[in-house]
């Protein structure tokens, strides 16, 4: 059966609650967390809206230089579940504390690992040289301990941190570890951004749930193949999301993707459905160099990706709401996109005669161009193997993804880069289902997209570490290699393929 066919096939019969894997067991011991491998559906495509009633939680935040994050297991009542789930955390959360940095400085971070299974960090954007960020070979045993120390060369921007160990990376962010890290510098203070209480974090995942509440991770073959999605969203650990409380003024909006492997086409709507768009001053990494003259209605974001936007609730009367959504799209494969849905509100109770007005410019970003690279590398993505059969025969071994056909082996690295250089790196997806690749350890330029949308996004127009390429679709991108000498990594961020061999390695020398 070809891939596409199977892949339709798996989908029939999905309704708005997701599929349970027969093998799964409710229970606080991870252990049980693993389903026997069988074809079946890809659940949790449809979201059924919630009543939006819950407050949002604030994410705590804390300095960078002197952290410490203990992964532990959790047993505890989620806002807006009923009845206490078992999940991950970093402490007693379900989303880890928010670590601030300014640039320049350095991080002191202790993390001790207590989930019974081997784990790691990695620093989701950072520019970090080899052995300062954990490789997918690199792991925490569980009673284990790392301590994490290096400098921060990034621009002022949201990144995050998450595990990325063997094959487990999809259950222990989706079941509860990530957070995310904020670096600040000069520029960025010299701007006129809204800040305190009108600066919002957000960030965006979908779980699983069993009937009696509790949250679950289990995968299906079907499942490894395309990714693992839920049918109930949460906002910072949240279901049912509300930011009451609101004034009739700017906001600064800044989001992350933490999602598995599920893209989200943001918007804005006011209680009457007038579309108020968002005014983009940044990506993956950091500000772009102005904000967009109109708002922008609609913004593309994949799994690991960040946008930070400013939204203007001047104009929303008193008492109404604004829904950030998820709206319907297509040329994203058969599970992306069918159905739109409301991601959470945000409610307008207080009148405000506001004088802020947006700043004209926001940042210098040298261009890089195609000539500025000595050396181009071709990685095919699209993965034309994975069928049915493929997948029966590789999904025990791990195997089943591949970049460029070959899929990932432990302590094997692909190619060199030679350090210092600056090289064109292209992915091409001619396959059926989107793909979104992030590389370790730098930050890069998109120069150019082919086929499909055929163009570069404005949120995709400053630095970025993490590009995403829907079916027919090759990614260009310009990428100055400035780490040390080591070993570094670049993989899908759908954690499912990741963990299913979307990976290589590459050494600097």
């Amino acid at each position: 059966m070809k891939r596409r066919s199977f892949l339709r096939n798996a989908l029939l019969g999905t309704t708005a609650v997701a599929i349970t894997p027969s093998a799964f067991l409710a229970s606080c011991d991870p252990g049980v967390l693993d389903p026997v491998v069988t074809f079946g559906n890809v659940g949790g495509l449809a979201v059924p809206e919630p009543p939006f009633v819950n407050p949002i939680a604030s994410l705590n935040a804390t300095s960078a230089i002197g952290a410490s994050l203990d992964a532990v297991k959790n047993s505890e009542v989620l806002i807006g579940v009923v009845n206490p789930t078992f999940c991950f955390g970093y402490g007693n959360s379900i989303w880890g504390p928010t670590l601030r940095i300014r640039k320049g400085e350095s991080v002191n971070i202790d993390v001790a690992n207590h989930i019974n299974e081997t784990s790691n960090v990695h620093f989701h954007g950072l520019m970090l040289n080899a052995g300062e960020d954990d490789g997918v070979d690199d792991g925490i045993t569980n009673g284990g301990s790392r301590n994490y120390n290096f400098t921060v060369n990034n621009r002022a921007g949201l990144y995050w941190y998450h595990p990325q160990y063997g094959k487990s990376a999809g259950k222990q962010v989706n079941i509860g570890l990530g957070g995310l890290f904020v670096v600040e510098d000069d520029e960025e203070d010299g701007i006129n951004l809204p800040s305190g209480d009108r600066s919002i974090f957000l960030v965006l995942q979908d779980k699983r749930f069993n009937e009696d509440a509790s949250m679950f991770y289990g995968t299906n073959t079907a499942e490894e193949m395309v990714g693992y999605f839920g049918e109930t969203i949460m906002i910072n650990g949240v279901t049912g999301a509300l930011k009451d409380g609101l004034s009739q003024r700017f906001y600064r909006l800044r989001i992350c993707n933490g999602s598995n492997a599920r893209i989200y086409n943001l918007g804005l709507d006011t209680e009457d459905l007038v579309d108020l768009g968002f005014y983009i001053i940044g990506g993956d990494g950091g500000l772009l160099e102005n904000i967009t003259a109109d708002p922008t209605g609609s913004i593309y974001l994949a799994p690991g990706e960040r946008v930070d936007v400013i939204v203007d609730f001047t104009a929303v009367p008193v008492g109404s709401f604004v829904e950030l959504k998820s709206r319907q799209f297509s040329n994203a494969g058969a599970f992306q996109g069918a159905a739109g849905f409301t991601l959470m509100r945000f409610n307008i109770t207080t009148a405000y005669d506001e004088t802020y007005t947006l700043p004209g410019s926001l940042s210098s970003i040298v261009s890089l161009t195609e000539g500025d690279a000595a050396v181009t590398r071709n990685f095919n993505v699209s993965n034309p193997q994975l069928n049915q059969d493929y997948a029966a025969a590789h999904a025990d071994a791990g195997d089943m993804h591949e970049i460029e056909g070959e899929p990932y082996t432990a302590g094997v690295s692909s190619f060199n880069v030679n350090f210092g250089a600056t090289e064109l790196w292209e992915f091409v997806n001619n396959g059926d289902e989107p793909v979104a690749m992030h590389v370790y350890g730098v930050q890069f330029q998109i120069i150019e997209r082919v086929g499909g949308r055929g163009n570069i996004k404005v949120w995709e127009k400053g630095w970025k570490d993490t590009i995403l390429a829907l079916p027919t679709e090759t990614v260009r991108v310009v990428i100055p290699f400035t780490g040390a000498p080591g070993r570094y990594y670049f993989c899908a961020t759908n954690l499912e393929a990741a963990d299913s061999g979307m990976i290589q390695a590459f050494d600097i020398v």
